[in-house]
């Protein structure tokens, strides 16, 4: 019985650590869909090009935290073109063609990746300083958890901040209420989705190179997380921050509890935890 006790909390702590981290990684998906109406497929091509440019740079230069922001900055620049050029012809546009075209970007990265970094799968550890194991009776946590959580919780803490506190802020929230009315009022839209497309690129990277030494890091990565970013938008509510924390912990600890049960049907969990929010509520349980 107080193995099982244990087993439970070891597996909420896990939950809570995949649940922030999912979230991180979704915000940007979630913003761009709420904001732009673009279903930004390309994001997980950003993640999964982050978490092997995280394993280079931790190679070369032996500093895990400086080769994230390394990495994630590569990604947010390398961004820049891809919007200008590609994505910004679909604001306006179907939502079917932003589908298209993100398909198209994540298909490319993924050629990339398996041209110069192979098939064979990549695997980094977490600095000494961030490793271990903490314990708390027969309870065993890992260190890098709740580093990642703590991560995460202050990354959230800033994009509220910057939302809720900030002029450029007030307009992404008024974009996603009410489009039109913003455009009305003489202000370059265009422009807010330009700087939200990078920074939802920037936080892609984080989350790929945050999560490099939880994960096994392979060129499929990229497809399975836009999955579980999509499911998140669903259950928690497009253009929701606070829904985007709650569906990204929910997603984290369904995956985490069924994996006590079996680990093959943990992902398909949490995607029939989707369609039952689709079901009974269309808009998300945040969504408006």
């Amino acid at each position: 019985m107080l193995e099982l006790l244990g087993t439970i909390i070891q597996q909420t702590f896990l939950g809570i650590t995949l649940g922030a981290l999912f979230a991180l990684i979704a915000i940007g998906f979630n913003l761009s869909f709420g904001l732009a109406r673009i279903i930004n497929i390309a994001h997980a091509g950003f993640y999964a090009l982050a978490a092997y440019l995280t394993f280079t740079f931790v190679k070369l230069i032996g500093e895990f935290i400086v080769s994230v922001l390394i990495s994630a900055t590569i990604v947010s620049i390398l961004s820049i073109p891809i919007e200008r050029y590609l994505i910004s012809k679909l604001y306006g546009k179907h939502i079917d063609l932003s589908l298209v075209v993100g398909f198209g970007v994540l298909f490319i990265v993924s050629s990339l990746i398996r041209y110069i970094w192979g098939l064979e799968p990549k695997s980094i550890s977490p600095p000494p300083y961030i490793s271990g194991q903490l314990f708390i009776g027969r309870i065993i946590i890992p260190v890098y958890y709740i580093f990642v959580t703590i991560c995460s919780a202050i990354i959230f803490l800033l994009i509220w901040l910057v939302i809720n506190k900030t002029m450029i802020g007030r307009i992404v929230k008024a974009s996603i209420d009410d489009l039109e009315r913003v455009c009305l009022l003489g202000i370059n839209v265009y422009r807010i989705f330009t700087i939200n497309y990078i920074i939802s690129s920037f936080l892609a990277g984080l989350g790929g190179g945050i999560v490099a030494p939880l994960i096994s890091i392979h060129p499929a990565i990229g497809p399975t997380i836009i999955l579980i970013c999509f499911s998140i938008v669903v259950v928690g509510g497009m253009g929701s921050i606070f829904g985007t924390l709650f569906a990204g912990i929910i997603v984290g600890l369904t995956i985490s509890y069924t994996a006590i049960l079996n680990p093959s049907i943990a992902e398909g969990v949490a995607y029939l935890l989707m369609a039952v929010v689709l079901i009974f509520r269309p808009q998300g349980i945040f969504g408006k």
